[in-house]
């Protein structure tokens, strides 16, 4: 497969809510991507899915569409918990591009065992962190890359919405088993900008949180993140809180905000703030278009557009993965040490395997 492939046909792992994102994406791009079979334990489900997105086939066991389908690529779009054993199973059925929706697993066992076989197979995984494709996020490398604000001291980055926990139908996110609570559903986000942006590799970690009485899940978690630049960064995320989101990145000379972060629906502006003197602030608002349309609605987000598109690109092998597996994996690995944390109550290294830091550090490099 490469820059001669025309129409890339995918398959779909897991037709659930988020599964319509990457759909309406496709379809968005179509000629150049189709979904042409998915799979969902729920045969009605699956079937309405085929019929919305045009698939040829849909099936109940996904290793049977592997098998059968003659595909170029493969989207997973089920629980964190399972996410290991479809990439895995993707990998022995000699797909060689797969783009998995976040959290790409729960444990650093898993993390590494995917890193490990996709290693061997030569093949590409690329996490779904959809937010990194909206232009705004470039817009931040270019201006901290350019020393606009000077050495980078502290970032602080936050996920909250507010859960009453008193709906009848729960989904996976008040499941512990299935990777649910704010670990591995909200915090993955602020996580994986901190470690974007803080310039260096996580060292070590400390976290307090609170689990839900109801679930079991970790519904609370506040913690700070050592870097080894000497960058800190406070992460946070909390089911008891309102809807927000903020990333602030502060150096020396200067502070970059963005007040939503994660899911933004079309334009972004960030705001660069300066301090000529003691108490005096002086703001100024930077504009970052995204004139694409959209409705408000998640998975018509035009970020997943964008994501789908460079998932075409590298398997075209015309572009990399805007996140390479080894910076998903140590987000996997700094997830794991702030949980660990969290229920040692106690200072916790983030232990990085000396096989992945000679990637670690091309990711960084931008190569």
């Amino acid at each position: 497969m490469g820059q001669t492939l025309q129409s890339v046909r995918l398959g779909m792992i897991g037709c659930g809510l988020i599964s319509h994102a990457h759909g309406r994406a496709a379809r968005a791009l179509y000629p150049q991507v189709r979904f042409a079979a998915c799979a969902s334990r729920d045969a009605d489900r699956g079937a309405a899915w085929a019929r919305e997105y045009g698939c040829d086939h849909a099936f109940i066991d996904y290793r049977e569409m592997l098998a059968r389908e003659c595909l170029d690529g493969v989207v997973i779009a089920t629980r964190p918990a399972d996410h290991r054993a479809h990439i895995e199973a993707c990998l022995d059925a000699g797909m060689r591009y797969i783009l998995c929706e976040k959290a790409l697993t729960i444990s650093r066992e898993d993390a590494l065992a995917i890193w490990c076989k996709s290693q061997t197979a030569r093949a590409v995984v690329m996490e779904g962190f959809m937010y990194r494709h909206h232009p705004v996020m470039d817009r931040l490398v270019s201006l901290l890359m350019a020393d606009v604000i000077g050495a980078v001291d502290n970032i602080n980055a936050t996920f909250h919405m507010f859960d009453a926990e008193d709906a009848a139908d729960r989904s996976w996110r008040q499941q512990r088993e299935a990777g649910g609570g704010v670990v591995h559903d909200f915090l993955c986000y602020p996580v994986d900008a901190t470690n974007r942006f803080a310039g260096g590799l996580p060292r070590r970690v400390s976290a307090t949180g609170f689990i839900s009485p109801r679930f079991g899940t970790v519904h609370r978690l506040y913690a700070w993140i050592e870097y080894d630049t000497g960058c800190v960064a406070m992460v946070e995320s909390s089911r008891k809180a309102m809807f927000g989101q903020r990333l602030v990145i502060t150096g020396d000379t200067g502070e970059l905000s963005l007040p939503q972060a994660w899911t933004i629906p079309g334009d972004a502006a960030l705001t660069l703030s300066r301090s000529a003197a003691f108490i005096r602030r002086h703001a100024e608002i930077l504009a970052v278009p995204f004139s694409q349309p959209c409705d408000g609605r998640l998975v018509d987000y035009p970020v997943f557009r964008r994501q789908m598109a460079n998932f075409i690109d590298v398997m075209r092998q015309q572009a990399k993965p805007k996140i390479r597996l080894a910076e998903s994996v140590v987000n996997v690995l700094t997830l794991a040490a702030l949980e660990q944390s969290f229920r040692d109550r106690a200072v916790v290294d983030v232990a990085l395997p000396p096989e992945l830091l000679g990637q670690l550090q091309r990711c960084q490099g931008g190569s």
